[in-house]
Order: structure tokens, then sequence, then C-alpha cells
């Protein structure tokens, strides 16, 4: 059983850390290619596919984790601070914990903010305003937030990387 569990508790991390790498090194430098405004589009329609899976990847290495815990020191022992396993297992769950936290913002936040500022669907194209009729500049809000998603990003490849590191030490 304790085979199942941890077999199960590394899939889902794979599939969730993996998919934190696909968005930053993959999604998010493709999105260079595309206008701003068309940008949130297609975030809007990565976040409808990718995060009830990602969702689901959490919940599976959060309930795994919970019964490892459990099965290996367990939850007493975990909050007596008196062992060095222990105390690292505890680094590793508050990691996890804003890593969840972190995904939270970015996925149910600032995902549907940007997205927001794409154009409906069959809109039509928007009016040239600038000289030369090229279109209008993206807004700066939505710029801003761009660059808010790319940095929290980051942050989440620096936080799973930090939990490996610990997961290497215990």
């Amino acid at each position: 059983m304790k085979a199942v569990v941890l077999w199960l508790h590394l899939i889902g991390v794979t599939f969730w850390v993996g998919g934190i790498f696909v968005n930053l090194l993959v999604l998010m430098p493709s999105l260079q290619a595309i206008s701003p405004l068309e940008r949130g589009k297609l975030l809007g329609a990565f976040l409808k596919r990718f995060a009830p899976l990602a969702w689901g990847a959490i919940a599976l290495v959060v309930v795994t984790g919970l019964i490892s815990t459990n099965d290996v020191i367990g939850f007493p022992t975990l909050f007596s601070f008196n062992t060095l396993y222990g105390n690292l297992l505890l680094v590793k769950i508050v990691l996890v914990v804003v890593m969840i936290l972190n995904g939270a913002y970015l996925g149910f936040v600032l995902g549907p903010r940007i997205a927001s500022f794409a154009p409906p669907p069959g809109a039509p194209p928007l009016p040239g305003s600038g000289e030369g009729g090229r279109p209008p500049g993206p807004p700066p809000e939505l710029l801003k937030l761009q660059k808010r998603m790319n940095t929290l990003s980051w942050v989440q490849v620096g936080l799973a990387v930090a939990v490996l590191l610990v997961v290497g030490l215990l």
C-alpha cells in the first residue's frame, strides 16, 4: 500500500511541477509571438483546460502526502519539532502551501483578469487609432498584469525547486 501511495504522490508532483515548468518555459515565451490582447484569449483557453488537471494533481499530492506523513512519522511527531526529518518535512509543507496559494492567485485572480482584456469571440478587429492606421497599444494595466504573472510564475518555479531540494535532504 505504501508503494502505491508513493507512486500516486510522485505522479501528482510530476504533473503539477511539470505543468509549472511548461507554463513558464513554453507558454509564457510563446505568448510574445501574439498581440497582448490575444494573449488574454490564449491564457483563458489554457486555464480552462489546465486548471482542473492541475488542481486534481494538487489534491492528489496533498492527500497522498498526508497519508505518507502519518505512515512515516505520525502527525503528533510532526509538530514536536524534535527530529531533523520532522523539521524538514514542516519546511516542505510550508513551501507547498505557499505554492498552492501562489498558484491559486495566478489561476483564479491574475489569469481571469488578463483574459478579460481579450476581445470577445467574433468581435471585429480593433480599429486603427495611431499613425498610419496602427492598432492602439495594449492597455498599461494589461501589460502590468502580464508582467506580474511572469514574475509570480518564476516565483512558483523557485518554490518548486526549493521543495525538491528539501525532499533531497529528507
